[in-house]
């Protein structure tokens, strides 16, 4: 892929007080974006989304192999992704190194035309097997020498762990040396215990789902994320949550961002993947286990900003829940926004429906 220097780029531009009228130089960065009373656009720019939470896509599935993560990250790209995390599944110990080791050699030599890998999520497997939801069975107490041995190689940003396995904090205080965000998720732990792990500064995986939840008396972790969570991903497909409790969590917390958790099936036809070491069907909008079980999720961007822009959610609030606010978790300076020095990634929206993506400066039209 050539890069044009100085290209010069006219709309309105996502910034973190609202939209200006400008004029973005950029070639696969930005240089300036300078003010416009002229030219009266009305196609939008958004900072293009950042997923911290991707098990696979295109048919690919993260945990398979080196290929499987790039061809996830094109997959992504091809629908509306500027960068992601690829998120591992619960597994043997071996495997998860492995998926560890095949991300950091996609990151040392990164593909063209493709979502930027920023990274892994390790979703477990210090996680509660009582609470697995759609992850196989291979729930571990925690091992803190593993997963030391996971966090040195220096590209881990995010694990998922239950606080009612790290009574003592040492996980987090673990991911802490790291500069790693911990978040409480596959959970069935009490609200107190919830309520210390996000006071020690921990977030929160797919909200409501997977979790102890709700109640007016001895909630759990749902009940906690509410009250106290300063930051929360949460799956927008209409699916995992409605839109009553989406409203209620955007009114909670005040740095609710979105997430696909997309699987193999995400952007593919009706058929069977796979979800790690599970079999899963795509069937319509619902990734299902054999039994019924929801197993993560088929959606792209490009859906999620459809349900939102149904759920009456405007332009400006979804570039924060999709890239700013996702990016400000894991402390990425270059994304999330358009401002000099940022990476040439953007969503192009005209007539209020998405049209193209911009990566590293160059523009992919969906229509």
């Amino acid at each position: 892929m050539s890069i044009v220097a100085n290209k010069q780029t006219t709309g309105l531009w996502w910034t973190p007080e609202g939209f200006i009228d400008a004029v973005c130089h950029h070639d696969h960065t930005v240089h300036s974006l300078v003010p416009s009373s002229k030219s009266h656009s009305s196609t939008l720019f958004l900072p293009a989304p950042v997923d911290l939470h991707v098990h696979g896509g295109g048919g690919h599935d993260c945990m398979n192999s080196e290929a499987a993560i790039r061809g996830t990250l094109k997959a992504h790209a091809l629908h509306g992704a500027g960068a992601l995390l690829a998120t591992s599944v619960t597994a043997p110990f071996q495997e998860t190194s492995q998926f560890i080791n095949n991300a950091a050699r996609v990151m040392q030599t990164p593909d063209e035309d493709s979502a930027t890998l920023l990274g892994v999520h390790l979703e477990g497997p210090f996680i509660n097997p009582d609470k697995l939801g759609a992850q196989p069975p291979h729930a571990t107490e925690i091992d803190l020498q593993q997963l030391d041995a996971w966090l040195r190689v220096g590209i881990v940003k995010v694990v998922t762990f239950a606080p009612e396995l790290d009574p003592r904090n040492d996980l987090i205080a673990l991911c802490h040396k790291y500069n790693v965000r911990a978040q409480i998720g596959h959970t069935l732990c009490s609200w107190h215990q919830a309520s210390e792990a996000l006071a020690a500064g921990c977030g929160v995986t797919h909200l409501f789902n997977a979790m102890s939840g709700i109640a007016h008396r001895g909630g759990g972790a749902a009940t906690a994320a509410l009250a106290y969570a300063d930051f929360a991903e949460i799956i927008i497909d209409g699916l995992h949550v409605d839109r009553a409790a989406f409203d209620v969590a955007k009114r909670a917390i005040p740095n609710l961002y979105s997430v696909t958790d997309g699987t193999a099936a995400s952007g593919m036809p009706d058929g069977k993947y796979t979800l790690g070491s599970l079999s899963v069907t795509k069937s319509g909008d619902h990734v299902l286990l054999p039994d019924g079980t929801t197993a993560g999720s088929c959606l792209t961007q490009r859906r999620v900003i459809s349900v939102l822009r149904e759920w009456d959610v405007d332009w400006h609030t979804i570039g924060a829940m999709l890239s700013a606010i996702p990016a400000q978790w894991i402390q990425h300076e270059t994304l999330g926004r358009i401002s000099p020095g940022a990476q040439a990634q953007w969503l192009e929206i005209e007539d209020d429906e998405p049209v193209a993506i911009w990566l590293s400066g160059e523009r992919f039209a969906w229509r």
